[in-house]
């Protein structure tokens, strides 16, 4: 279990490197290829094209997993981390190495870094679950809340990202 703790807080560590690249390339990627239409479910950024609007709402990930990997270690309940992660992983394929570049057909913010954490992030899964040893119920019921708190968590930050990002512009 001590390997775990120190790997719990590897995953926000590569989350903020993921998303670096996302916030220092928003804005000048936005701004040429948002008007570009793509038909998906959502808009890259919230549609945001403030550079600070990106920072609140990576901010406050970065806040939630941190808390997660803090709840782990403090109590060794790691199913919100463990579902967490899976989300993570589920969003770095789906979105950055799968949907977003083959919708815009070029290289989009966070794709690099997507390849990048997306190995480290899926050793620490295999690692855990190897420490943890959750069922395959287990399994399913934490990454359906992880997920599940990942979309609700993008859906309220996307809706106010821009108004947000006027606070603090």
């Amino acid at each position: 279990m001590n390997e775990l703790k120190w790997f719990a807080w590897l995953f926000p560590l590569l989350f903020i490197v993921h998303d670096m690249e996302e916030i220092i390339m928003a804005k000048h990627w936005c701004k040429k290829n948002l008007k570009q239409y793509v038909r998906l479910p959502i808009t890259p950024f919230g549609g945001t094209k403030s550079t600070a609007g990106c920072a609140i709402g990576v901010y406050e990930e970065l806040i939630l997993w941190l808390i997660a990997a803090m709840i782990g270690n403090i109590t060794g309940f790691y199913g919100l981390w463990y579902g967490l992660l899976v989300a993570n992983i589920v969003h770095l394929i789906l979105l950055h190495i799968i949907l977003l570049p083959l919708s815009y057909r070029h290289y989009v913010p966070g794709e690099i870094s997507a390849w990048l954490t997306v190995i480290p992030c899926l050793y620490i899964l295999k690692l855990a679950q190897n420490i943890l040893g959750y069922s395959v119920i287990g399994i399913t019921i934490w990454v359906t809340i992880g997920i599940g708190f990942g979309l609700v968590n993008m859906k309220i930050l996307h809706k106010y990202i821009n108004k947000l990002s006027k606070l603090v512009e």
